[in-house]
C-alpha cells in the first residue's frame, strides 16, 4: 500500500515538474518570439528611415545636377557678351570717378587709388569681366555704406595756407567737419564754395563730443552742429 501511494505520489511529483519545464519552455519561446518581433520592428523602422533619406539625397542631387547644367549654360553665355560687358564696366568706372570727386573730399586720395586700381584691372588681360565686375561692385557697395555710416579719422587740412594736422569726423554724406589737435578751432565743408569753412568756437566742444562718439571712445548722446546748407539753397 505505501508502495501504491509512493508510486503515485512520484507520477505526481513528475507530472508537476513536467508540466513546470513545459510551462518554463513555453514562456521561453513566447519571449524569444517577442524579441524576435521587437528586433525585426527595429530593423524596419531603420530601412524605412534609410529609404526616406535616400530619397532625399537623390533630390539633392538631382536639384545640383539641374543647377550645374544651368552654371554651365550661363557660363557658354557669357563668353559671348564679352564684347558687350567691357563698355558697361568701363561707364561704370567713369561714373564711379566722377562722383567720388564731385563727393564731400573725405579720404579723396584712398578712394581714388582704388579708381586707379580698378583701371589697372580693367586693361588687365589675364582678368576676367567676371573679377572686373566683382571689383567694381566691391567700390559700388563701399561708396554706398558711407551714406549709413559715420567715423573719425586722422588727416590734414589747409588752413591759411598751412597744411594743419586734424581730426576729422565724416557724419554719413551730409557733413565733414574737422577741429584742429588743440580743439581750438573747427571747420566745416562748404559744397556751396567746394572749400572749407571755419565755425563758431563755440561749437568746439560738441564737435569734439562728436569724433570721440565716432571713434568710440565714449557713449553716443545728443549734441547740436552746424549743418552745410543743401545745394541750390
Amino acid at each position: 500500500m505505501n508502495k501504491t501511494v509512493f508510486n503515485r505520489m512520484g507520477r505526481t511529483v513528475a507530472a508537476l515538474t513536467l508540466g513546470g519545464v513545459m510551462s518554463l519552455t513555453a514562456a521561453t519561446a513566447v519571449w524569444a518570439q517577442s524579441s524576435v518581433d521587437q528586433a525585426f520592428a527595429r530593423e524596419l523602422k531603420l530601412v524605412e528611415g534609410l529609404k526616406v533619406y535616400n530619397d532625399q539625397l537623390a533630390k539633392q542631387l538631382e536639384a545640383q545636377n539641374k543647377a550645374k547644367a544651368e552654371i554651365r549654360a550661363s557660363v557658354a553665355q557669357a563668353g559671348s557678351l564679352g564684347p558687350q560687358v567691357a563698355p558697361i564696366l568701363n561707364k561704370m568706372l567713369a561714373s564711379l570717378e566722377q562722383f567720388i570727386k564731385a563727393d564731400l573730399p573725405f579720404k579723396r586720395q584712398e578712394r581714388l587709388e582704388s579708381i586707379g586700381e580698378l583701371k589697372a584691372l580693367m586693361l588687365n588681360s589675364a582678368a576676367s569681366d567676371s573679377d572686373r565686375f566683382r571689383n567694381i561692385m566691391d567700390i559700388y557697395t563701399v561708396e554706398t555704406e558711407y551714406g549709413n555710416t559715420y567715423e573719425a579719422y586722422p588727416a590734414t587740412v589747409d588752413i591759411g595756407g598751412v597744411e594743419t594736422p586734424v581730426d576729422m569726423l565724416r557724419v554719413g554724406r551730409l557733413a565733414l567737419y574737422y577741429q584742429t589737435k588743440d580743439q581750438k578751432n573747427s571747420g566745416m565743408w562748404d559744397r556751396a564754395s567746394n572749400s572749407w569753412k571755419a565755425i563758431d568756437s563755440s561749437h568746439n566742444r560738441n564737435v569734439r563730443k562728436a569724433i570721440k562718439v565716432a571713434a568710440k571712445t565714449i557713449a553716443p548722446e545728443m549734441m547740436s552742429l552746424p549743418i552745410p546748407a543743401p545745394e541750390g539753397v
